[in-house]
């Protein structure tokens, strides 16, 4: 019965991208056939994790050569600037990050910075976010040209769209640990980002001052919450960039497996979508013994 009204639940949900959703399953699928893990506090991990001086590169320079004259198929009139490029978070391991960056056509130098991850995890936020959400292009059906949204984000606010972690979309590693999801977990993408944005903040030194809000969706449940607290923390350093984060914002988020999955069927008894008993059930035999194992795995 789970397994049914799960499938039926990811036909309703017509609005979540299709390879997102599949993405995410397959995430959940993996930890449900592994044993549970003890759950800890951000800033519990955080505590464990030994302090590594972050990596901070020369930008002169970078900016204007990150400029794009015009992307492929670019309809005519755009009255906005653009760039795109790479932003080096460790040069050991190789390992950088992707960006496009999409400025304000109205009064750019006086609107707010906004940070968008797409989730998975492991989505472009360029193939997705940029280009099929928020971003100020359309891909026509000839899957050559472009038109322009007329609802996008640019229109009030300045946009960075991170491909992150690496090896999503055209951010990469030249180091095979770096694509070990054992390894490079939410906390090393969260330092990660940290760090591309110090660094592109050196490259765009007029955003510096600039109110910046993080968002996100589906996975960047995790990714936005653990990349505020990780500025917010080093904040606090007084060598550390000062980042003017304002606010965050997650659509569709996925925060917690347990308690997302129970509201999912909690949201659909509560449209009439399943009877009282089908949802009693569910409670009964899906979750009741998944909640009693997590209470016993659980530092008290």
């Amino acid at each position: 019965m789970c397994l049914f009204l799960t499938n039926c639940l990811l036909a309703l949900l017509a609005f979540c991208e299709a390879n997102q959703a599949d993405s995410l399953d397959r995430l959940l699928k993996s930890r449900r056939s592994q044993n549970p893990p003890i759950p800890q506090s951000w800033p519990e991990l955080q505590a464990k994790t030994e302090y590594s001086p972050m990596h901070i590169e020369p930008q002169h320079g970078l900016m204007q050569a990150d400029k794009i004259v015009a992307l492929p198929g670019q309809p005519d009139g755009v009255d906005f600037d653009q760039y795109s490029g790479y932003v080096t978070v460790d040069p050991k391991a190789g390992r950088a990050l992707f960006y496009y960056f999409v400025e304000s056509p109205q009064n750019f130098l006086t609107k707010p910075l906004v940070l968008w991850l797409n989730g998975g995890p492991g989505c472009s936020s360029l193939g997705y976010g940029a280009m099929e959400e928020l971003g100020p292009f359309r891909v026509n059906s000839d899957g050559k040209t472009l038109f322009r949204n007329n609802y996008a984000w640019n229109n009030v606010a300045n946009v960075i769209f991170l491909e992150s972690p690496a090896g999503v979309g055209f951010s990469y590693s030249n180091s095979s640990s770096d694509y070990d999801l054992t390894v490079a977990g939410d906390k090393s993408t969260a330092d990660d980002t940290y760090t591309f944005l110090v660094n592109w903040f050196e490259r765009f030194p007029h955003f510096k001052t600039r109110d910046f809000f993080l968002t996100g969706e589906s996975y960047a449940g995790h990714y936005v919450p653990q990349l505020a607290y990780t500025i917010l923390q080093n904040n606090k350093k007084t060598n550390q960039t000062i980042i003017n984060l304002k606010g965050i914002a997650i659509g569709n988020a996925w925060v917690d497996d347990l308690k997302d999955a129970k509201g999912v069927y909690d949201y659909l008894w509560s449209h009439a979508l399943i009877s009282d008993e089908t949802k009693e059930a569910i409670h009964k035999f899906c979750y009741s013994g998944a909640i009693i194992l997590k209470n016993a795995t659980t530092p008290k």
